[in-house]
């Protein structure tokens, strides 16, 4: 038993997999921990429920079903969900939490109307987009894993480059404000990528699941420190490691799907930092 483990996990494919995965945990980790500090950190299940939609629509467009094609419509879906749901914040009396509910609720019952009904309307191609709920890792290819890696790169490489002036937002931004920083064009720009990790993650954690790739590591994370970098590096960390585990017990347990498991080892990572992090007593952490 002990071989055909070994084997499974390190089949090509399962490293290829686990390589695109893990680039987009740690990307995820280090954009989510920008709209925690943010106190935005589900600024992505809004996006993440607009996803499926945005792959079904990128499908109907092209008539393609290559990731980076569908991958690019789930990213028009995302903005165009956070999009109606400033508007509906900013002209509306709608509370924040209701109209997050409002964005999640239609757009995703859009996403499944179309996913399943594209096959019974004699679409050639469409049947398969379902598996895009909970991800299907095991059908990543290396050039699929090239793309999820470049994503997560850029994505990292932006914060890198905007560090300074969205922590500068997110600890005060009425002070930003008044220092004439763009701090609306700051927020568009976190969550920008927060979109961005949402749907590079939809390959492997599916849009039910991805937003806790997001949210799970930078929480896990702040419990260990209070320094920026460092929370950003070590959710970062954390995040890798739930997709690199996630997918080789995937690999090994073939009736397992990946999702579900990276979910599960975030959550063992966020379980063990609770009880023994320095600052899981502290008020505020």
């Amino acid at each position: 038993m002990t071989d055909s483990w070994m084997s499974a996990m390190t089949a090509p494919n399962t490293l290829v997999a686990a390589a695109g995965v893990a680039a987009v945990g740690f990307a995820a980790g280090v954009v989510g921990s920008l709209a925690l500090l943010r106190k935005r950190p589900l600024v992505g299940d809004a996006a993440a429920h607009a996803t499926l939609a945005g792959v079904a629509c990128g499908f109907l467009a092209t008539g393609r079903r290559d990731l980076p094609t569908l991958l690019a419509g789930a990213f028009v879906a995302a903005l165009a969900a956070l999009g109606v749901l400033v508007l509906i914040r900013r002209f509306t009396r709608t509370r924040d939490d209701a109209a997050t509910g409002i964005v999640i609720g239609v757009s995703f019952g859009l996403g499944i109307a179309l996913v399943s009904g594209l096959p019974r309307w004699g679409l050639a191609g469409s049947a398969g987009l379902e598996q895009f709920l909970l991800g299907h890792a095991a059908a990543i290819t290396a050039r699929d894993a090239a793309v999820l890696a470049g994503v997560a790169l850029a994505a990292v490489l932006v914060v890198a480059a905007a560090l300074k002036e969205i922590t500068l937002v997110a600890f005060d931004a009425a002070f930003a404000a008044a220092g004439g920083w763009p701090v609306d064009w700051i927020d568009a720009l976190v969550a920008a990528l927060v979109a961005a990790m949402v749907v590079a993650g939809l390959p492997a954690v599916g849009a039910v699941l991805v937003t806790a790739l997001v949210v799970i590591p930078p929480v896990a994370a702040r419990l260990w420190t209070d320094r920026v970098v460092a929370m950003l590096v070590l959710a970062g960390l954390f995040g890798l490691m739930a997709a690199v585990v996630g997918t080789l017990v995937s690999a090994t347990r073939p009736g397992l799907a990946t999702g579900p498991l990276v979910v599960l080892a975030a959550a063992t990572i966020f379980a063990v930092s609770l009880v023994v992090a320095p600052r899981r007593r502290q008020e505020g952490s």
